[in-house]
């Protein structure tokens, strides 16, 4: 892995706006409506998310100039082989948009669901998988991950590892002492939603703890990499442990320098528009890529310097796995479709996913991948969209792009490619796909 200068002033060269203007403290937002938020850390949250975990309610919290390149990241790792080898990198072509998705389900997932998974490139098995038909969560992850890949030996899947947030239901967690998590001025226990107690990564003890618990699963042939959740809170100001995300950095730096060559690492990372001057491109330096959400900030503000940070990862060989969700739906006859068939017809629309299908291609190169979905739980009683294998815009013929993307006007931004057009409006959040024949030629 190639790692990347931090200049504190990238996203400016690359995108250059009044940043101030936008800057804002991470942990103040908020954004609402029927289907998720952006939460006080920054991070998307489903509403109405109820999973047991050892009696606690798991809160779905996954939620121009490329600047300079230095030397390579050495020691161990898959990251040692450089950016040049990237056999270990999930399965990626031309052909079509390429898939992935984030998905859990507490008891065991149904053989039609394994169907769909395995048709993914990427799966990452959310916490909260398979703890009640397997005992754990890592025993649930581990035989999800094994019929998966009975059906699809190339798919990648990840196994979820929060950095900050101590959940419930892992095995792990016979062996943690609460003495190791972090505490306030006054002593106290410092938590997450005042239940969920928070890591300290200035504890050793703890980050063994930690990083065994990804060691142990990536020892499985089945399980091809490391989620890591949360990273934007582990640098947050508000912590009562200041420079926090100095410890943090140093216990990811030894995850990747004892993870076994060929393992992937993809984090929940970079984050453009916050008080972090590089919007977390740092952690670019041990992680293969990274997973966005929260890209459209509250009222857009983050559209257009996400599009440079998606380019500039994957300009220096990293992973891209967005986060969309559907947009400009009536969620109220939505929610009132019983039929799991009418909901994929109906989210599929070029009304409701063109635009964040849109906005991934604008920048779409080798290994990215997308996601659009309306949850993550696949309790079939919930009748979530998670399987982007049944839009037909996204698995429609794509092809090589012509170019990279067209700045038009303040809000519009094109791009072609051999067999699509794509034009999306960053203001009202619109997105036209225009499909051509062989020939070129518009359909």
């Amino acid at each position: 892995l190639p790692k990347t200068k931090c200049v504190r002033n990238t996203l400016r060269t690359l995108h250059p706006i009044n940043s101030s203007k936008f800057e804002v403290e991470m942990g103040e937002e908020e954004e609402q409506n029927d289907d998720f938020y952006i939460d006080e850390f920054g991070e998307e949250q489903d509403i109405d998310d109820e999973q047991e975990l050892d009696g606690d309610e798991d809160d779905n919290e996954p939620g121009g100039d490329e600047g300079e390149v230095v030397d390579e990241l050495g020691g161990g790792g898959g990251g040692a082989d450089g950016v040049a080898n990237k056999s270990y990198y999930p399965e990626w072509s031309w052909d079509h948009t390429r898939p992935w998705v984030a998905i859990r389900r507490a008891d065991a997932y149904s053989d039609d669901q394994i169907r769909q998974l395995a048709a993914q490139d990427v799966v990452m098995l959310e916490k909260a998988n398979g703890m009640k038909t397997h005992g754990s969560i890592e025993k649930g992850t581990l035989a999800a991950a094994k019929r998966i890949k009975a059906l699809n030996s190339k798919v990648k899947i990840l196994f979820y590892l929060n950095s900050m947030v101590h959940y419930g239901g892992y095995e792990a967690n016979d062996n943690w002492n609460d003495e190791w998590a972090m505490r306030t001025k006054e002593n106290d226990f410092y938590k997450w939603r005042d239940r969920l107690l928070c890591y300290d990564h200035n504890n050793t003890e703890f980050r063994e703890w930690w990083i065994q618990r990804g060691l142990e699963m990536v020892a499985h042939d089945e399980i091809d990499g490391v989620f890591i959740d949360g990273i934007v809170k582990a640098h947050a100001r508000y912590l009562p442990v200041k420079n926090h995300g100095t410890a943090y950095l140093e216990t990811a730096n030894e995850l990747r320098a004892r993870l076994p060559a060929g393992k992937i690492l993809i984090g929940n990372g970079l984050r453009a528009l916050t008080t972090n001057p590089t919007s977390f491109l740092d952690h670019l330096d041990y992680l293969d890529g990274s997973y966005l959400e929260g890209w459209m900030g509250l009222d857009g503000t983050r559209l257009a310097p996400t599009l440079d940070l998606m380019s500039y990862a994957l300009k220096i060989g990293r992973i891209i796995m967005l986060n969309a969700h559907p947009l400009h739906y009536d969620t109220a006859l939505f929610n009132r479709m019983k039929s799991l068939d009418r909901r994929y017809y109906y989210i599929g629309e070029e009304e409701h996913i063109g635009f964040p299908l849109g906005y991934f291609l604008l920048t779409v190169a080798t290994h990215s991948y997308f996601s659009c979905r309306t949850g993550v739980d696949a309790n079939p009683k919930e009748l979530t969209v998670f399987d982007n294998t049944r839009f037909e815009a996204v698995m429609r013929k794509l092809g090589k792009p012509l170019g990279d993307y067209v700045k038009e006007s303040e809000y519009e931004y094109s791009r072609e490619f051999e067999y699509v057009k794509v034009r999306v409006n960053l203001e009202n959040t619109t997105g036209v796909l225009t499909v051509k024949d062989d020939r070129g030629e518009e359909l």
